[in-house]
């Protein structure tokens, strides 16, 4: 798929996530609800075609392979005193470590093929990171991140 093709593809994710996010916002002021939702791991990869230039890739220079793990969806979001449901999925990788620190899920690791299924009470608004301690830099193809947000209502 072109730079094209995935501008495309990211953007209608964009607006479909805007336009589900009233659903996932649908408990009523002072009552908590459960969410669930379901998250799979992926893999983005780029190879130069015969013949076409490499390209810089962030800090590792010049290369003509580029590979990156994503969570998908890579954004969550709930209110404050929903009880969420998160299962992740790895489709794509040997294995993740998934460290969501905030709401006690540390350096669970995943091995292709599992699901893994967490429950936990969002007590705390913010925003808060869904990490894969495998992949946290360019080096290792990362960062892996998923952004998890309580909102205070």
């Amino acid at each position: 798929m072109n730079s094209r093709g995935l501008w495309r593809l990211g953007f209608v994710g964009s607006v479909i996530g805007l336009l589900l996010l009233p659903w996932g916002l649908g408990s009523a002021q002072g009552q908590s609800a459960t969410k669930e939702f379901m998250v799979v791991t992926g893999e983005w990869q780029w190879k130069a075609k015969p013949g076409e230039a490499p390209v810089t890739d962030r800090n590792r220079g010049s290369v003509t392979v580029m590979t990156r793990y994503t969570y998908d969806p890579g954004f969550l979001v709930v209110n404050k005193g929903d009880t969420v449901v998160l299962t992740i999925h790895n489709l794509k990788g040997d294995h993740h470590i998934v460290d969501i620190p905030a709401f006690g899920i540390n350096e669970v690791k995943i091995i292709r093929g599992e699901e893994r299924k967490f429950t936990f009470k969002a007590d705390k608004a913010g925003l808060f990171k869904i990490d894969c301690k495998n992949h946290v830099s360019a080096e290792k193809e990362g960062p892996m991140v998923a952004y998890f947000v309580v909102l205070d209502r």
